[in-house]
């Protein structure tokens, strides 16, 4: 059975999971819709990096790992504003 503490470090983990979420994937749509507007082009500014993919060849499978991170300026500001308000809005449902 789980305790209340864990029960509300899950709601807590979930809350700032979600607003997390919410962050970049509305930055990602902020950034691509302002692409094409001159004031607003800077938010779509963004770097990303990878890394190399390893391969491994099996004769019968073959398998490719790889990684990349693309962030632009939209999701960051975003991520910061879920940083700031994850405070507030876990007391706000239940602490």
């Amino acid at each position: 059975i789980l305790k209340i503490q864990e029960l509300k470090l899950m709601k807590k983990t979930f809350i700032f999971a979600i607003l997390i979420l919410a962050a970049v994937i509305l930055g990602a749509l902020l950034g691509a819709a302002s692409k094409d507007i001159e004031p607003l082009a800077w938010l779509a500014y963004s770097k990303g990096f990878s890394l190399d993919s390893l391969s491994i060849d099996l004769s019968i499978l073959s398998i490719d790992f790889g990684c990349a991170l693309k962030v632009n300026v939209a999701q960051l500001l975003l991520i910061l504003a879920a940083l700031a308000i994850y405070p507030k809005a876990s007391k706000a449902i239940g602490d």
